[in-house]
């Protein structure tokens, strides 16, 4: 049985990849399925206790955060926070919900799962980008605009996420409740 207090799915794992850790696919992966989802036990900082820090914990922060629509710096106390960014990524947010990572694409097992950063309402932290990708930026800034375009419109996916057995929709949380009554408009959920 599978731990569901950890919001990551359980068939992702981390392994060590050039640029540090990161988060690969143990079997493989349908184009709408729920690979992360914010839980309660993720911390959530409000946007001004975070800029009240010192610069030496913000700095801590920045490497393992994003900021979501809600002003709020989101540091997932699970493996989730070890996705890095590709500018060819496999995974996003939905543009009417922001925690929560979501398959654009089929991904094979093995295959290391990667976001966008600029999908994120917000980042803090900037770096050269070694993703390799054909359409690399470059360079990953903090002060990137947030991109929707690089997000999933639940009016596109939201039929392909209840068709789908959703094992991170077994145990609702008072942060995904919304994520749920989003998908009430579709068909019923697959949940196992």
């Amino acid at each position: 049985m599978h731990n569901l207090s950890n919001m990551i799915h359980p068939d992702i794992y981390v392994k060590h990849t050039h640029i540090g850790l990161g988060l690969f696919a143990k079997r493989a992966f349908k184009r709408g399925e729920i690979l992360w989802i914010i839980d309660d036990l993720d911390i959530k900082i409000p946007l001004s206790t975070y800029n009240s820090l010192d610069e030496k914990q913000r700095q801590k922060l920045d490497i393992y955060s994003y900021m979501d629509f809600q002003n709020r710096v989101i540091v997932a106390w699970d493996e989730g926070k070890y996705v890095n960014h590709s500018c060819s990524p496999n995974s996003t947010a939905l543009v009417q919900f922001d925690n929560i990572s979501i398959a654009i694409r089929d991904i094979h097992e093995g295959e290391e799962i990667v976001e966008d950063y600029r999908c994120y309402f917000s980042h803090f932290d900037t770096f050269p980008c070694q993703c390799g990708s054909a359409n690399c930026i470059g360079q990953v800034s903090a002060s990137a605009s947030y991109r929707s375009d690089l997000r999933l419109d639940i009016s596109e996916i939201g039929h392909g996420i209840k068709s789908i057995e959703q094992f991170l929709l077994r145990k609702p949380t008072s942060e995904n409740s919304e994520l749920l009554t989003l998908l009430s408009t579709f068909d019923t959920v697959a949940v196992i």
